[in-house]
C-alpha cells in the first residue's frame, strides 16, 4: 500500500503547447556491441567512474546452456574478449528479467543473476556473484534473499554506494505461495509479491533481507539510483483495487520512506503490464520515466525531481503516439534527460526511439536509434551515460540467430 506523494508547483508540460524554447534532439552514431555470441540476449550496461563500459549478456552455449557473460571497453579503447560469469544449466533466461553488472566504489564487479529453484514456470531466485579482478575470477555465488520458497524472486536493481557497499531491490514471492513456483501472474485475489532490500556490504557479502513494500506489480523491472542524500528504487505498485502506479521507496537519515506514488495515472489493471520505470539521478536531481494504460490511454512519461525524489513535478508526455513503453533514462549533466522507449510503427514492427527533455519540459524530435520488432523476444534497449562521450545504448536484434547491436547517442551540452 502506499501514500501519495505531495506534487511541487512548478508544472511540466509539452513544449509545443507552452512555447518553450525546444532543446537540441541526441545525434545517432553508429557504435561497435562486444564480440557476443549468436542468439545473445537481454544485454545490461554500466559505467565506471574512470568511464570504462560494462556490459552484459545471456547468450546459450553449444549444448543449450545458457552463459552469462561481461565485457567492458575503457575510455578510447576496444572491447575485451567477453568472459563467462557463470554457465549452469539452472540458469533463468527470460526477455523481461534480465542479468545485470555494476562496478563498485571499490572498482570490483558485481553481477546479478537468476537460477532455477524448481521446475515450476516461475520458480527461481536472484543471486549475486562477484569479481576483484576485472572478471578474470568470479566469488561463489550468493543469493540475495533469505527466502528459499520455490516461488519468484528477480527484477532486480543494484545501486553502488560511496562506502564500497552495494544496495540492491527485487521483487519476492514469498508471499505468494505459488506451488512450485506455479503462480498465475495477474490473477484476480492472487497473493501479491513484495519489493524486498538488502545490502551487499564492502567485504561483498549479501547481508540480511528486509521488505519495503508487502504489495508490488507481479513482474515489472524495479529501478534504482543514487542521489547526493541516498538511494532510491522505483517500482509498479499494486493496490487492494489493482491500481498499479509507479512508486518510489527512499533512503532517509537511515530509514526507508513509506511508498509514495510518483503520479496518480490510475491504471487499474489485473494483468502484469510486464513494463518496469527507469531512473537516474545527479545530485540531488532525479529523472524518473515510466510506461502507463490508465483510461485506455498508452502513453511513456517522464517526471523530474530536485529533492532526491521527495517530491516530483506533473509528468511530460514522452511517446508519439503508439508506444510500447520498455524505457529507459538518462539524467545529465546540464539536467535535461534522455529518454529512450520502444514506438509502434505496424504490424509486428517498432522503432526504439530517443527524446531529451529539458528540466522545463521543453522537447526535442524524437531521434530513431533503430527500426525492431514489437515482439518480446526484442526486450529492453538499456542506456548508460559516458563523460564526455554521450549516451550508450545497446539492443537485442532478432536476427537469425539474434545479436547484439549498439549506437552513441552525442547529446549537445549533455
Amino acid at each position: 500500500m502506499t501514500i501519495r506523494a505531495p506534487l511541487i508547483a512548478a508544472v511540466f508540460v509539452l513544449a509545443a503547447s507552452c512555447g518553450k524554447v525546444p532543446v537540441d534532439a541526441p545525434v545517432l552514431t553508429a557504435d561497435l556491441p562486444p564480440a557476443a555470441g549468436p542468439g545473445a540476449s537481454t544485454p545490461h550496461l554500466a559505467a565506471a567512474t574512470d568511464g570504462t563500459l560494462w556490459t552484459s549478456w545471456m547468450e546459450p552455449g553449444v549444448d543449450s546452456v545458457w552463459m552469462l557473460r561481461v565485457a567492458h571497453r575503457p575510455v578510447g579503447g576496444a572491447w575485451s574478449e567477453p568472459r563467462t560469469v557463470i554457465r549452469d544449466a539452472l540458469l533463468f533466461a527470460n526477455w523481461a528479467d534480465f542479468p545485470s553488472v555494476v562496478v563498485d566504489a571499490n572498482g570490483r564487479l558485481i553481477a546479478h543473476f537468476l537460477r532455477r529453484s524448481s521446475a515450476g514456470k516461475y520458480s527461481y531466485g536472484a543471486w549475486i556473484t562477484t569479481s576483484t579482478d576485472s572478471g578474470l575470477r568470479w566469488s561463489a555465488p550468493q543469493q540475495l534473499h533469505r527466502d528459499t520458497s520455490m516461488t519468484e524472486h528477480g527484477f532486480a536493481a543494484l545501486v553502488p554506494q560511496p562506502d564500497g557497499s552495494t544496495f540492491a531491490a527485487w521483487l519476492d514471492g514469498h508471499a505468494t505461495g505459488g506451488e512450485q513456483g506455479a503462480m498465475n501472474h495477474g490473477a484476480m485475489n492472487q497473493p501479491a509479491m513484495s519489493l524486498g532490500f538488502g545490502v551487499i556490504d564492502s567485504t561483498l557479502r549479501v547481508q540480511r533481507d528486509t521488505m519495503l513494500d508487502l504489495r508490488t506489480c507481479d513482474c515489472c523491472q524495479v529501478a534504482g539510483a543514487r542521489t547526493s542524500a541516498g538511494a532510491l528504487f522505483a517500482y509498479r505498485d499494486r493496490s487492494e483495487q489493482e491500481v498499479r502506479d509507479i512508486a518510489v521507496v527512499r533512503l532517509e537519515d537511515g530509514k526507508w520512506t513509506p511508498p509514495a506514488i510518483v503520479h496518480a495515472d490510475g491504471w487499474v489493471t489485473r494483468a502484469c503490464p510486464v513494463n518496469g520505470p527507469a531512473l537516474s539521478a545527479r545530485d540531488r536531481g532525479v529523472a524518473i520515466a515510466w510506461f502507463t494504460n490508465a483510461r485506455d490511454t498508452a502513453k511513456v512519461q517522464l517526471a523530474f525531481s530536485t529533492d532526491q525524489g521527495a517530491t516530483w513535478g506533473a509528468p511530460v508526455r514522452i511517446d508519439d503516439g503508439q508506444p510500447i513503453g520498455r524505457v529507459d533514462v538518462e539524467y545529465l549533466i546540464d539536467g535535461s534527460a534522455l529518454v529512450t522507449w520502444m514506438e509502434g510503427t505496424g504490424k509486428a514492427t517498432a522503432e526504439i526511439r530517443a527524446r531529451r527533455v529539458a528540466a522545463n519540459g521543453a522537447r526535442s524530435k524524437a531521434t530513431v536509434v533503430a527500426t525492431t520488432s514489437d515482439a518480446r523476444p526484442a526486450g529492453f534497449p538499456r542506456m548508460a551515460a559516458a563523460t564526455g562521450k554521450g549516451v550508450y545504448v545497446i539492443w537485442r536484434e532478432l536476427t537469425t540467430p539474434a545479436r547484439l547491436r549498439m549506437a552513441l547517442l552525442k547529446v549537445p551540452g549533455g
